[in-house]
């Protein structure tokens, strides 16, 4: 057994894809990248490169198991393959979402203030990305803007962005200055860039050219296919993940031709259908059983693993959102994969983020980590001694033994209602403690330190890239 797998199931899937590598293949939408793998030795036939089964283990070997994500202070340094799982946000969403579900184009300040709302969550170690695609920066500077917000006002490990070949040299430049230069940035994996297929078994150029500048750096790569069962995969799971980890072993593959020892993580960010509109559904427990099978193929392969986390279709704030967070989110730690992407906020099938979902999610992540974490069972804990100074009919409410440990080993929300609704009906008291709690972790975020000498050259790369960071609209 792998994890709660069965060899059998994984061997099965493995098969077909490996027989879909061979036989079929991964079209490659760039003909100077197909040009180039011929060139390195891979088979092309037509527009496609095609893997033998015999090839397939060489290639995979050349990807470590597990491998150090380094933040910008050392303390948020993260080990991805090994132990529990590792949590980032919300990712990709335009838009924002209110309580009630009306939708706004996401802006600026929005992701400034996810920023900070990461840096300032334990939950989380790595920041940035696209918390919020901004829609008052030009299309073709919110790459930059957004990953200046990342290294300016949080020093966890990064989250980058895919983008063309120049744009990606643009983030990597930042964040050199940002992290002791590019002599070091190259000697140490510090920016996760997530690259998906263009799905079904295609990869653009776009996505080759992400996998390539961010191997010439050394930095990882998160492959990361979204198959959804039964549009752009088959409608039956097993054949939808096998396709899928065809996608994502064809894109490791050519990720270790291109640069040999490219630390990668094998992610399969498999879908449900809607079949009668033909939308993708995160909320469907398809979704989180794609996941598991994720985890147990990454493990099968000796790679580590990526999933989504606490996603749903619910268009607000509600019931339907909490419940199916929480069983995507459960199953995807309880599995222990080994990067949850999407663990907060996200809404509407990734159709919007949301602050007060951001929030009701962290406490979610905060209550599946206090059940991981198990119970500590040994003579101490079992406490005989106080059980029997109690004895039958006593109270244990009123022994120091409980004063001295009730602010430590209880579960204390700070979110979730227990009974004192303050003259509030349930759902305004909960939207109170919601936005009590984004307010005060607002207010108390710090600033990491950063060198002033170090701000000026990042400032001065914005402008010569010509973004003036003076003038990113910020609204306080």
């Amino acid at each position: 057994m792998t994890g709660s797998v069965s060899r059998e199931k994984l061997d099965k899937l493995d098969q077909m894809a490996k027989k879909i590598l061979a036989e079929i293949g991964i079209r490659v939408l760039s003909r100077p990248f197909l040009a180039l793998l011929a060139e390195k030795g891979l088979c092309i036939k037509d527009d496609r490169v095609v893997f033998s089964p015999d090839q397939i283990p060489a290639l995979l070997a050349q990807a470590p198991d597990t491998f150090t994500l380094h933040g910008i202070n050392p303390v948020h340094d993260i080990t991805i393959g090994r132990g529990a799982s590792k949590i980032a946000a919300g990712y990709g969403c335009a838009a924002i979402m209110d309580p009630d579900g009306n939708m706004r184009d996401a802006i600026f300040q929005d992701h400034v203030d996810l920023v900070k709302l990461v840096h300032a969550s334990p939950v989380f170690r790595i920041n940035g990305g696209i918390l919020a695609q901004p829609s008052d920066v030009a299309a073709h500077h919110s790459h930059l803007a957004m990953m200046y917000a990342a290294l300016k006002y949080s020093d966890k490990c990064i989250f980058g962005i895919q983008c063309s070949r120049d744009r990606m040299e643009d983030i990597m430049g930042l964040a050199a200055i940002r992290s002791g230069g590019v002599q070091h940035l190259a000697q140490t994996p510090r920016i996760l860039t997530m690259i998906s297929p263009v799905s079904p078994l295609q990869v653009d150029e776009t996505g080759l050219e992400a996998l390539f500048v961010a191997g010439q750096y050394h930095q990882p790569v998160i492959i990361s296919p979204g198959v959804a069962a039964g549009t752009t995969g088959p409608i039956d799971l097993a054949g939808n993940v096998a396709m899928a980890a065809a996608e994502a072993l064809g894109l490791i593959m050519i990720a270790q031709t291109l640069n040999p020892g490219t630390p990668v993580i094998f992610g399969l960010q498999c879908y449900g259908s809607d079949m009668k509109s033909g939308n993708i559904s995160i909320g469907s427990p398809a979704y989180a059983l794609q996941a598991k099978y994720c985890a147990a193929l990454a493990r099968y392969y000796g790679l580590p693993s990526r999933a989504g986390g606490a996603v749903t279709d619910a268009g607000n704030l509600s019931a339907q959102a909490g419940y199916e967070s929480m069983f995507s989110m459960f199953t995807a730690m309880e599995n222990q994969v080994s990067l949850i992407v999407h663990s907060a906020g996200i809404l509407d099938s990734f159709g919007a983020v949301s602050f007060e979902k951001f929030i009701m999610d962290l406490e979610i992540i905060q209550m599946i980590q206090f059940y991981m974490d198990d119970m500590v069972i040994d003579d101490h804990t079992l406490n005989f001694d106080l059980i029997q100074s109690v004895g039958p009919g006593g109270l244990f409410l009123t022994t120091m033994d409980t004063m001295k440990k009730c602010r430590t080993h209880t579960w204390n929300p700070a979110v979730a209602l227990r009974r004192n609704l303050l003259g509030m009906s349930p759902a305004e008291r909960l939207l109170k403690n919601i936005q009590d709690t984004r307010e005060k972790m607002l207010a108390e975020y710090q600033a990491p330190a950063i060198d002033p000498g170090v701000l000026k050259n990042m400032d001065d790369f914005m402008r010569q890239k010509g973004v003036d960071p003076d003038a990113l609209p910020l609204y306080y």
